[in-house]
């Protein structure tokens, strides 16, 4: 059966379905209804009469975009569905990015190279240091020393 690139939002329960089913930790669906809306695009992929993958982008529509949440359930992977969705992702950040507006992501472990197909760079390297992420919780701590 041939998948169908829809350019929208999932459910909250997809979304949760989706990262859970890729080992992704999970949100309570309040904040990913207040979230997701506030994204630039997405896309989902249904195949089989369910949403088996997704990708958005986000950030400040000038200066930054950021991609993220590219998710394609393990047993419709290696079908072709990633790069059909980087694809289309690619192409809302060559219609919509300016001249040196960043565009980034956090690739999984192991999937570093299927971004370099469309530019990416590994970090650190020799002219950009490391990325860096926190995971937030509410014992997080900070402190200004």
């Amino acid at each position: 059966m041939e998948s169908e690139i829809v350019e929208r939002l999932p459910s909250a329960e997809e979304y949760n379905q989706l990262r859970e089913m890729v080992g992704w930790s999970t949100y309570e669906h309040e904040v990913i209804e207040k979230a997701l809306p506030n994204s630039l695009y997405c896309v989902c992929v249904s195949m089989d009469d369910k949403t088996v993958g997704m990708a958005r982008v986000i950030g400040d529509a000038g200066l930054t975009y950021y991609i993220l949440d590219v998710i394609v359930i393990p047993e419709y992977q290696k079908q072709g569905i990633g790069t059909a969705m980087m694809d289309k992702v690619m192409g809302f950040i060559r219609n919509h990015a300016a001249k040196n507006s960043i565009v980034a992501l956090m690739a999984a472990k192991g999937r570093e190279s299927f971004y370099e197909q469309y530019g990416f760079v590994q970090r650190p390297n020799d002219r950009l240091g490391c990325g860096m992420t926190i995971f937030w919780a509410d014992d997080t701590a900070h402190s200004s020393s």
